[in-house]
């Protein structure tokens, strides 16, 4: 492959880069066997497709006329569905077909779609895989744990990445035709910039955290249009369909908010979901998740006259690598999220001078490793931890967090660098 050469050619200048590589291929490669015996053993989520039933459900619930949003016995939503009402849309056409086959083909919908708009935006970035590089591609997203957790509960998170990796492409298909001068280039400019914020706001509609991924929507009027005329639409479709009854409802699962905010004990974590990246803060974990919003659109406004391929790319990607510290509460599954910043960081140091291109891809394998890693340190074996001490370590050792933190204050720093009044402080 292409990319094994030019990587075998970089091991002598760049010995932390090969070696993070080879590291993270080794652990991929073998994945799938990994993951069959550990579902053997009882120790990896199986594919239940649970999430899914919620969805369809749902459908079921609207067709016969019944409320989409069910409180349990204990007066919250556990096991409904907790996504805006017009979001049921989308599971419509499945309802078509039986639950296993429609669980199936959504999931695998989700994965192919992701493969699809990972590729797009590796070729907008410069790089043109080869026919092995591209199936290795889809071997990784389904080995990939975010994504496998992803497909194995028929959840929506995939279908979310992809759609923000789509945004991606039509925000550089924009860029490409910048300074256009005949009328056709204009409108492909025009529709592009729009699509890109369309899209960024579908993505936001499943799940609402979802929308600090729109930070590149302050550099472009054009694109924040989009964003707004989309999310217009969907909510005069959402009350046509729906009427106001649903979306009160809606209301209140929001107030119920799924245990947002609290801090429950380590012993009490769900192992196969639980990502608390700012656990260790206990009740200042709101406070600082504001204050991390008003950084990451302070960053973006200082940088918003810049022009340059750096600030364009990494205020996309910080907008993205943020949703999951900056949201009310994530699990493992949403880290597939991180797979779009986590690339269009790779390709900044890579050409950066000064690059650190090893850390995104070490942050990719933290956040693989992260489900397991948290297993183990809040169930130890009695020979590795005593129990007291690895759900001590727990909140400070999550390989999720780590990799959150790395892939965000890496393109924090390079927006920095892009809104600097030295041009020759940042990569091009």
């Amino acid at each position: 492959m292409a990319l094994a050469r030019a990587l075998w050619r970089r091991r002598s200048e760049q010995p932390r880069l090969f070696a993070v590589t080879v590291l993270a291929v080794a652990v991929f490669a073998g994945w799938l066997y990994v993951d069959y015996r550990l579902r053997g053993l009882g120790l990896a989520t199986p594919f239940g497709f649970n999430d899914f039933g919620a969805y369809y459900n749902a459908v079921a619930r609207w067709q016969a006329g019944e409320t989409l949003y069910l409180r349990d016995g204990d007066g919250g939503f556990h096991g409904s569905y907790l996504y805006p009402p017009v979001t049921v849309l989308a599971f419509y056409p499945l309802y078509a077909l039986e639950f296993l086959t429609a669980a199936v083909l959504f999931s695998a919908l989700s994965l192919v779609l992701l493969w699809v708009g990972l590729d797009a935006v590796v070729r907008r970035l410069g790089y043109r895989p080869t026919v092995g590089e591209r199936l290795a591609l889809l071997l990784f997203l389904f080995v990939f744990h975010p994504a496998l957790r992803d497909f194995k509960w028929g959840q929506v998170s995939t279908l979310l990445a992809a759609l923000l990796c789509f945004a991606f492409y039509a925000h550089e298909v924009a860029e490409e035709t910048a300074g256009a001068e005949r009328e056709d280039g204009r409108l492909k400019r025009t529709a592009a910039q729009i699509a890109s914020g369309a899209l960024t706001t579908l993505a936001s509609a499943f799940k609402p955290f979802v929308a600090a991924s729109g930070a590149h929507l302050l550099r472009n009027r054009l694109r924040l249009a989009g964003a707004i005329g989309a999310a217009v639409l969907l909510v005069g479709a959402s009350l046509w369909v729906f009427g106001p009854d649903a979306h009160w409802r809606y209301l209140e699962v929001l107030r119920w908010g799924k245990g947002w905010g609290t801090t429950e004990p380590v012993r009490r974590w769900d192992t196969g979901a639980a990502y608390r990246p700012l656990y260790a803060f206990g009740r200042f974990q709101p406070a600082l998740s504001l204050v991390g919003c008003l950084a990451v659109v302070a960053l973006v406004w200082r940088a918003r006259d810049a022009r340059s391929r750096l600030a364009r790319h990494s205020t996309f990607a910080l907008g993205v690598a943020v949703v999951p510290l900056l949201a009310p509460r994530v699990d493992s599954h949403d880290l597939v999220l991180l797979l779009l910043p986590a690339v269009v960081a790779l390709s900044i140091e890579l050409r950066a001078a000064d690059g650190h291109a090893w850390l995104p891809i070490a942050a990719i394998l933290g956040l693989h490793l992260h489900r397991y890693v948290i297993a183990v340190l809040a169930w130890p074996p009695e020979w590795l931890l005593a129990e007291s001490t690895g759900r001590l370590l727990v909140p400070y050792l999550q390989p999720g967090m780590w990799a959150t933190f790395a892939l965000v204050g890496l393109l924090a720093w390079r927006l920095y660098q892009a809104g600097s009044d030295d041009p020759t402080a940042a990569p091009g």
